[in-house]
């Protein structure tokens, strides 16, 4: 999971600006203070990947973002020697049987110059990469230990960086099979590893893994559920975005039949609904996901949840013999059925969100700018708790919104445990010099301390101008 993110030198952000995100990360404030940049900075990786996935240049203008030429996207402030910066933390847990944990931290730092042949594009100037693994091993007791190993790579330049990482194929060595009482374990594994019984540690010089894998190897089981391979594909996901704009189509009465993308996704405004729904309809969603007793199918689920979100909707999709596909929805548990031009702007807005959050797998990434749009604040709401049920389901969600009732939704969810309060981060973009993004903490009743300035109080301003309160 991307954990946190870090700017410098990019648009508004000069000095280094540094983001904490949670499992659903929720992004408000005052316009024009970087929201929309910090995602920005998501979706330049992810169209830089598709373009090439080596990464040689960041790509300015793609099928997410347009942002014209590298000075527009170069802080006014700096120099036109220094490079842009954008470094990225990832964790991943993965935990094997009930007696191995193995947690992964990784840093990637990737540095920007100006591209002095074309202008629309950045030059990777360097790839920085510092990884740490720590294994943790529980025994019956419940007791555990830990030992760790920092800097698997060392920094490298950009002309190798590939090379390099392509040439590991496979972590370090196949982990030790723990069938054996605690006492046995920690006897059996001093066997390989300097063990003080002291403070219950192991401690090896990392010059010495090749031999102590190679003995392992050689003296215990191959369990075969060690297969995660380190070149970036299971923590380095910024390729599998799915990003859904403020600027959504309108009601479009048809959608021409088209291929689907290597990545599934709806289109950044949506344009892909109906083509993916149409295909995908049958595909299988998340159990977690499921409403009602019906099939676990999307198109099943995307009714289900409609439904909830609107007290009673449905969307159907026919492909005929040509190469149209009709959308119509129904608005009421009546059997009458309406064009989207008929039925408002609010059910076209959702449906590529709602679509979206069921598609996506664990791993990737779904990012919503304003969510609210042409919604009922009721239907607000229940959107919230859709995106934080995504979330819980291993799909890490941000969405920028200025709606205070997306906030209080999620909020709920926090309250009803769809949602820990850990795993909720609220970052408020703020005016005041020195405070640019404050992080919010929510407690895991969902309330709120601290409110900052200008953090949803306009009512509060408001009911005391009018009512005196």
């Amino acid at each position: 999971m991307l954990t946190k993110i870090e700017l410098e030198n990019f648009k508004c952000f000069k000095e280094n600006t540094v983001f904490p995100l949670g499992k659903l990360t929720l992004l408000t404030g005052i316009n024009g203070r970087g929201k929309s940049t910090l995602l920005q900075s998501l979706l330049l990786m992810r169209q830089s990947i598709e373009y090439d996935h080596q990464t040689t240049q960041l790509i300015l203008n793609g099928n997410c973002l347009s942002l014209g030429r590298f000075e527009e996207i170069r802080n006014t402030g700096i120099s036109r020697q220094e490079p842009i910066i954008f470094r990225y933390y990832f964790t991943d847990k993965f935990q094997f049987h009930d007696y191995t944990e193995t947690t992964f931290n990784r840093i990637v730092d990737y540095s920007f110059i100006e591209d002095t042949v074309d202008d629309l594009v950045a030059q990777l100037n360097h790839i920085k990469l510092q990884e740490e693994v720590i294994w943790t091993f529980f025994d019956t007791q419940n007791q555990n230990f830990t030992f760790k190993i920092d800097e698997l790579y060392k920094p490298t330049k950009a002309d190798n960086f590939v090379a390099r990482t392509n040439s590991v194929e496979h972590c370090l060595f196949e982990p030790y099979d723990f069938q054996e009482k605690s006492g046995d374990s920690v006897s059996r594994l001093s066997n390989f590893f300097p063990y003080s019984a002291t403070n219950r540690t192991f401690k090896i010089p990392i010059n010495q893994l090749k031999n102590i894998a190679r003995k392992i190897k050689s003296s215990s089981k191959n369990t075969n559920y060690w297969e995660c391979q380190i070149n970036g594909t299971i923590i380095f996901n910024l390729n599998k975005i799915h990003y859904i704009s403020a600027d959504r189509l309108g009601p479009q009465d048809f959608y021409f039949k088209s291929t689907l993308p290597k990545f599934p996704n709806v289109g950044l405004r949506g344009e892909l609904t109906g083509n993916l729904l149409y295909r995908k309809k049958d595909q299988l969603v998340n159990d977690k996901l499921c409403l009602g007793e019906d099939a676990k199918t999307l198109i099943i689920q995307t009714q289900e949840w409609l439904n909830k979100i609107f007290d009673g909707a449905k969307v159907e999709i026919s492909g005929t013999q040509t190469n149209i596909l009709e959308l119509m929805f129904n608005a009421s548990l009546s059997k009458d059925r309406f064009r989207p031009a008929n039925i408002g702007f609010g059910y076209h807005c959702i449906l590529p969100i709602i679509v979206s959050g069921l598609i996506a797998q664990e791993g990737e990434i779904l990012i919503v700018e304003n969510p609210e749009a042409h919604l009922h604040p009721k239907a607000q709401s229940e959107l919230a708790k859709f995106l934080a049920k995504v979330s819980s389901c291993g799909v890490q969600v941000l969405i920028e919104s200025h709606s205070d009732h997306i906030l209080n939704g999620l909020r709920i969810a926090v309250l009803d445990e769809i949602l820990s309060h850990e795993d909720l981060s609220i970052l408020y973009f703020s005016q005041k010099i020195g405070e640019s993004v404050v992080q919010i903490p929510v407690h895991s009743d969902g309330k709120i301390e601290e409110w900052p300035e200008g953090f949803f109080d306009q009512m509060d301003k408001d009911f005391e101008r009018l009512f005196g309160i």
